[in-house]
């Protein structure tokens, strides 16, 4: 058994024999620039209209889900978002999923958007 509370770096091959599940964070409601730092996966909970135009603390590499839990969230495309066809998404309802992949620690660049609804 192994606790790692930092960065772990392996270098080489590494070989796990078991799944691997991760936790699921909540953005804070309203937060137009949510942490990712932290986590993997996130949802939303926002109680009025709320656009997120980037995430904070991102990595170069990153991949991050975010799980609409609202009817309210919208992402804008610009600066730090890239989003599919340069458009921004309005559209998103409940269980709708977004991806996204971290280009530089700011530049965010959409992987994929699912419309679960």
């Amino acid at each position: 058994s192994i606790d790692v509370d930092g960065t772990m770096n392996v270098q080489g091959a590494a070989t796990f024999q078991s799944r691997t599940v991760l936790e699921i964070d909540t953005f804070a409601d309203g937060d137009t620039t949510p942490d990712v730092r932290l986590s993997t996966i996130f949802k939303t909970a926002n109680t009025g209209a709320t656009t997120i135009t980037g995430f904070d603390n991102g990595t170069e590499g990153q991949i991050i889900y975010v799980i609409l839990q609202d009817n309210n969230t919208d992402f804008t495309n610009g600066t730090n978002l890239v989003l599919f066809r340069g458009l921004d998404f309005t559209s998103g309802a409940t269980n709708d999923i977004c991806s996204f992949i971290c280009l530089d620690g700011t530049k965010w660049l959409m992987l994929a958007r699912q419309d679960n609804s």
